[in-house]
Order: C-alpha cells, then structure tokens, then sequence
C-alpha cells in the first residue's frame, strides 16, 4: 500500500544521522506531530532546524508546515484504511473472544466512517433548520430501529419538543394519518423496505407533512417518499443479530442531528437539557 510521505521516511536512503534521526521520531510518535513545532522537533531529535528543513526538501516538501499538514492528512487516511481492511473480517463459528471483539469493533466503526462519506453536511442543515422551525417531531421505526427512534425521541423531549414514538404499527399509521404539515416525521428503516413504515411514509405524503428518511444507502422505498434522506453504511450482513453496525450508525447520525441542534443556540437549549434533568440524573452512587 502507497502511503505517500510516510512511506517516503520509511524508504529513503540518502539522510544524516541527524536526519535519519528526525523520521525514526516522527515515525515512532506519528500522534504527536500535530502540535510540535520545527524548534520542538529539533529538540526531541537531538538535531536543529536547518536539519528538519533540508530532510523536507529532500522528500519533496516545501517547508516544514506543509510537512505536518501532509503527514496529519496521511495519518489520518491511514487510520481509516486500516479499520476499513479490518472491518471486512466476519466473524467466524471458532473466533476467540478477544476476535470478536476486534471484529465487531471494527465493523461497528467501519459502518459510521462510511456514513459520514454518504451524507453531505447541507442535509444535516436543512434537518437541522426543520428541527427548529416544527415544535412537534414525530420518530417511527420497528424493530431494532424503534430502538434507535426512541432514543431520539427522548432526546427531543428533553430539548421542548412535543414528540411521540409508537411501537404499534396500527398505532403508527394512525398517527400518520392524522398527522398535519405543521409536524416534522423522522423515519427509521435500514432496509427502506419495511411494509409497515412504507404505509407510514405515504400517509405521510397524503398529509403533505414534512419527512426525513434514515435507511441504508439505495434507491429505497422509504427515501423515494420522503423529502429528505440520510443514509447510513449499506454493508450489514443479511445474517444480522437485530441490526448491530447499522444500529450503531443510525444513532451516529441521531447523535450527529442533536448536537448540532444544541449548538445552533447553545444557551436556550442548555437551559432545557438542565431542566430536563430527573431526580435520578444526580442520584450519588450506593456505597
């Protein structure tokens, strides 16, 4: 795998003592490198700046900031790689424990990693800019994404909204169909396929109320009757246990909606968070 200026340090052939001194360091604390100015780096290498200058040149950079910027970037998409090389790894019938937990970690994070690359950052504003302009937010979902939907709705309690999320698919519908264009309807479904939150989506669309689809990543059946979608890592496997890398993904997303929301008047909305809190939000631990 080419990995750029990393790989430059790793190879190159023709340094100083002293320069070879600066990658050996650089290479052994790649975390660091963000914050450590040249005269620190010279310091920590038992070498000087002119040293650090002449090693950039002689791996292509400019200068020495345009080294960090580089190495930060690689660093970064190195990172990313390599959980995404690890996450391809199922979890096989004779797997250690210690595998499992590797594996489904990686996976885990491997399926909000690729979120993130699905959704441009104008869909979580104009979400955001719904949120705050309907009082009232309605989550639906089965199954394992009822879950998810509920863990929104409580978050939109605790920030004044008037929420509901029914777990009856009767229930729902009604709900839907009695729904007005002055509400906001969040729509949970990682296949978009799912019968019951179809019938939801297209009440939905009679009533002309405003929608918001999270599915997985496909020209679905939810997304194509919602007005706006967010997609989450289309890679879950068919086996599933109740929805896990796309469970986690979702609620990325919700966490991802919620806090941006707070942020966007962060005084008003931490005064609700405070007076959200119950008697057993500061209940002392039993001794």
């Amino acid at each position: 795998m080419h990995m750029g200026l990393l790989m430059k340090m790793m190879r190159i052939k023709d340094l100083t003592p002293a320069e070879r001194q600066v990658t050996d360091y650089v290479i052994n604390h790649i975390d660091e490198m963000g914050n450590i100015g040249i005269v620190e780096l010279a310091e920590k290498t038992f070498s000087s700046p002119t040293t650090i200058k002449r090693l950039c040149g002689k791996l292509g950079i400019e200068s020495y900031i345009d080294f960090r910027v580089q190495l930060s970037q690689e660093v970064e998409n190195y990172n990313k790689i390599s959980i995404l090389k690890k996450a391809r790894n199922p979890v096989r019938k004779h797997d250690s424990l210690s595998q499992i937990i590797e594996k489904v970690s990686y996976r885990s994070a491997k399926s909000i990693l690729d979120s993130r690359e699905l959704n441009k950052e104008e869909t979580f504003i104009t979400i955001i800019e719904l949120m705050k302009k309907y009082k009232r937010i309605d989550f639906y979902g089965i199954g394992p994404s009822h879950i998810v939907a509920q863990d929104a709705s409580i978050k939109a309690l605790r920030l004044g909204f008037a929420t509901t999320c029914l777990d009856n698919h009767i229930e729902m519908l009604i709900n839907a169909r009695m729904s007005t264009p002055d509400r906001l309807a969040i729509l949970i479904s990682y296949t978009g396929e799912t019968v019951d939150i179809i019938n939801v989506a297209q009440e939905l669309k009679v009533q002309k109320v405003p929608s918001v689809s999270i599915t997985s990543y496909s020209n679905n059946s939810v997304c194509q009757l919602c007005d706006i979608n967010v997609f989450v890592d289309a890679s879950e496997s068919f086996n599933r246990l109740g929805g896990m890398s796309s469970r986690i993904a979702t609620l990325n997303v919700i966490d991802i909606l919620f806090t941006a929301l707070i942020n966007s008047d962060y005084d008003a909305y931490g005064e609700l968070l405070k007076k959200s809190f119950t008697g057993s939000d500061h209940q002392q631990p039993i001794k």
